[in-house]
């Protein structure tokens, strides 16, 4: 009977010797449940509506028999190891909300968990295996007051980086439903049960799910609002870290959570408990971690109380944990293969130097051979020592933050005009392919499109966990744009311009997911520096050249049906598949390009089935001027991928070979 009933916590103010200010801390009494599983307010029903009933949400009393009986119909989680992950970082609102989406019952689903379940065939079809969600905790959107400086409309806090409560998912992302009062409790129990959904579905088709948590700061008085109070009302000094009396500022964002007070610790581990044990969640990857390893003083340490606890529970011991490791704080806070282990060998990072050093390589800076090279070995530099392998570092180019990859190679400035700010980095290790932004000279697009190619085949052939970035496999812009926090309509993913690339980027995209995944014998494998077979060692090479051959550790089983029937190349097709000629170059090695040709015992004269292949030749080449590849002798060489090709000749398709 109490199930859509508002509560409150009742917190009795400080003494304050000002009677003005008793008077405005009074006001603090009553305070948002901070382990609320459902809230309620009027600004809660529309995305990013503006009344004078602002967000003021209210802790709401759910419908405990609807969320314990909800029916998983059996289906467990995929279960699958970290060096197995194929990454796609999604936003659950832009994934849908296009009107090209084609959702079924647009109107009350796009936009939301219901409508992600739709787009499942597209990440099966993309070949990706565990999907990376931004925040999807309860956040104000209106928590923003930018204006489009053209068309003066609202902007909004669209990633959702500004937490309002930790175990309530977004109301917005959950199907539209009446606002009438008395479908308060239903309200109050649909976000949980459209979540619940949209993890079942994902996990029937062997899709995990890691959410994007934001626990180094709060949307607490966020922009300097007041409509509703949480932690800072209950316990301030344990929940924020503060320096004489003021919060202080490690995230950008105004506060910073005091993870490592014992009380602030637990809380946040019973949060994400909910979300892994009864939300069934598969991992999760911490925001700005670093913050999450700084004491009371604010100064970074190694064994963090917080992540210690984390990385010891039991009831987490089969959770992902994954550290974007760096805060606003530098160089203290730059953690990159550093961050503390708890005790146990289970924290990934995001490798930001990854990233910098793959998109400095494929754009040509000169002198990165080496460091191209220990980057695609699994950044052994960094992980290794403290007992983690190629696997922790989450190998990513593109990310929400930042260019996405068709900006990347068509801006060399970002052009955040549209957030009405100075904001979004500045060295971005972009290349305009030499003319800014949008252009129709047929050059130019086409060297873009073999740079993006580049940059995938860098990101799926490199030893580690690769990560991409929703609507990368079709070359999503954002018009230069490369802090889109508060931005709508430009985050959105277009379904018409991803079917028109089907047969171009789209196609190369996921045919190298197969690849990769095909061969996760070698790619995945943990002595992948210790396995690889250089053909070319100049590692102080200025012009960025490097090949290499993998080869299987063990004899290749039977093809694998679900896997193998999208990618196979016959000997001298037009598609792919031809021979490479026995000086080594048959174009995989020229300036400007990527390559994979492939060897197996069973090629002879009927070509090479990529599957079957127990050795591969991987080659890049980001300089000026061809080189030979030194293929090893023995063994006849069939080409796989050549970026510098265009679809349908850039990678290899059995539907097309067969033609």
């Amino acid at each position: 009977p109490a199930s859509g009933l508002r509560y409150a916590w009742l917190v009795d103010p400080p003494e304050e010797p000002d009677p003005e200010a008793a008077d405005t801390r009074l006001r603090l009494r009553h305070v948002i449940d901070p382990c609320a599983r459902a809230l309620d307010s009027h600004g809660a029903y529309a995305w990013n509506v503006r009344t004078e009933s602002k967000y003021a949400p209210a802790s709401v009393i759910p419908d405990f028999h609807a969320m314990r009986n909800f029916n998983w119909e059996g289906v467990e989680s995929p279960g699958l190891l970290l060096k197995d992950l194929v990454i796609y970082e999604a936003h659950v609102r832009s994934f849908t909300r296009h009107p090209d989406s084609g959702v079924e019952h647009w109107d009350s689903q796009a936009g939301t968990f219901l409508g992600l379940v739709q787009k499942i065939p597209h990440l099966m079809r993309l070949g990706v295996n565990c999907v990376e969600l931004l925040p999807i905790f309860e956040f104000d959107e209106t928590a923003c007051p930018r204006v489009h400086p053209g068309t003066k409309q609202h902007l909004c806090n669209y990633w959702g980086y500004s937490t309002v409560s930790y175990c309530v998912p977004m109301q917005r992302y959950c199907a539209r439903m009446p606002q009438k009062e008395e479908h308060r409790a239903a309200r109050a129990v649909a976000a949980i049960t459209d979540f619940r959904t949209m993890v079942r579905e994902l996990h029937r088709h062997g899709i995990e799910v890691i959410l994007d948590v934001v626990f180094n700061h709060t949307g607490e008085g966020s922009w300097g609002e007041s409509n509703w109070f949480s932690l800072s009302a209950i316990a301030e000094s344990h929940y924020y870290l503060l320096s004489q009396g003021y919060h202080t500022n490690y995230t950008g964002c105004g506060n910073t959570v005091n993870a490592n007070d014992p009380t602030c610790a637990e809380w946040i581990i019973e949060c994400l408990r909910f979300w892994a044990l009864e939300m069934r969640v598969d991992g999760f990857r911490f925001d700005l971690a670093s913050s999450l390893c700084r004491g009371a003083d604010g100064q970074i340490t190694p064994d963090p109380l917080f992540v210690r606890r984390l990385t010891n529970d039991p009831l987490m011991s089969h959770v992902k944990l994954i550290a974007e490791p760096w805060d606003c704080a530098w160089p203290d806070g730059y953690l990159v293969g550093q961050f503390p282990s708890g005790g146990w060998v289970r924290w990934a990072e995001w490798n930001g130097k990854f990233r910098d050093t793959m998109r400095r390589f494929i754009k040509g800076d000169e002198g990165m051979t080496g460091e191209f090279a220990t980057r695609l070995c699994g950044s052994s530099d960094l992980y290794e020592e403290s007992g983690r392998g190629p696997c922790h570092s989450i190998n990513f180019i593109t990310a929400h933050d930042g260019f996405t990859l068709r900006d990347l190679v068509s801006f060399h400035k970002k052009n955040n005009s549209a957030n009405n700010e100075e904001s979004g980095e500045d060295n971005n290790h972009s290349w305009n392919c030499g003319q800014e932004g949008p252009t129709k000279n047929a050059e130019v697009l086409e060297l873009r499109e073999r740079q993006m190619r580049n940059l995938l085949a860098a990101l799926f052939l490199s030893a580690g966990t690769p990560m991409m970035l929703m609507g990368d496999e079709y070359g999503r812009s954002q018009g230069g744009n490369n802090n889109t926090w508060c931005q709508d309509e430009l985050n959105w993913f277009s379904w018409e311009d991803c079917a028109a690339e089907e047969a171009g980027l789209m196609r190369f995209c996921r045919l190298l997911i197969s690849l990769r995944r095909m061969h996760s014998d070698m790619f995945a494998r943990e002595d992948f520096a210790r396995s690889i077979e250089w053909t070319h060692e100049t590692w102080d090479d200025p012009y960025n050249f490097v090949s290499f051959v993998l080869r299987a550790p063990r004899p290749k089983e039977p093809a694998n049906s679900t896997l193998t029937s999208k990618l196979h190349s016959s000997a001298a097709s037009d598609a792919g598949g031809s021979k490479v000629s026995e000086d080594g170059r048959s174009r995989l090695s020229d300036a400007g390009r990527s390559g994979i040709a492939g060897s197996s015992a069973a090629a002879g004269g009927s070509g090479c089935d990529p599957y079957k292949a127990t050795s591969l030749l991987v080659a890049f080449n980001a300089g000026h001027e061809a080189h030979n590849c030194g293929l090893p002798a023995g063994s006849e060489w069939y080409r796989l991928m050549d970026s510098h090709l265009v679809a349908p000749l850039d990678i290899c398709d059995s539907d097309e070979d067969s033609q």
